[in-house]
């Protein structure tokens, strides 16, 4: 081999080394580049869980506010009621009431 011939062929080699490197570079990247993908699909199926999740604690929240006014509006009828009610059986009798209706509130609220 003469002078020339050698250069070609360490040009040859050099060049043969660096594609390998460049294959393995583009098969890694391309490892990384899947994964990535499951995980961002992943990520995005937890995101529609976590959203969902997040409405159905919004409508729970909602319904409890309702009934927190409902049960504001209540209290203001019964000391209303229990102001201008002189009897003690009377007041007894629409305590109970009271007491019974308050119980269903909690029912409905623990549900």
């Amino acid at each position: 081999m003469d002078e020339s011939q050698k250069q070609i062929f360490t040009r040859f080699n050099a060049l043969e080394k660096k594609l390998k490197g460049l294959a393995a570079s583009y098969i890694k990247l391309k490892e990384q580049l899947e994964e990535s993908k499951e995980e961002n699909e992943q990520l995005r199926e937890e995101l529609k869980e976590a959203q969902k999740e997040n409405q159905e604690l919004q409508k729970k929240l909602n319904q409890q506010i309702k009934n927190f006014k409902k049960s504001d509006k209540f209290t203001k009828i019964a000391v209303n009621n229990l102001k201008s009610t002189g009897n003690t059986a009377e007041l007894k009798e629409k305590l109970d009431e009271y007491i019974l209706e308050i119980e269903k509130c909690i029912s409905q609220l623990s549900n």
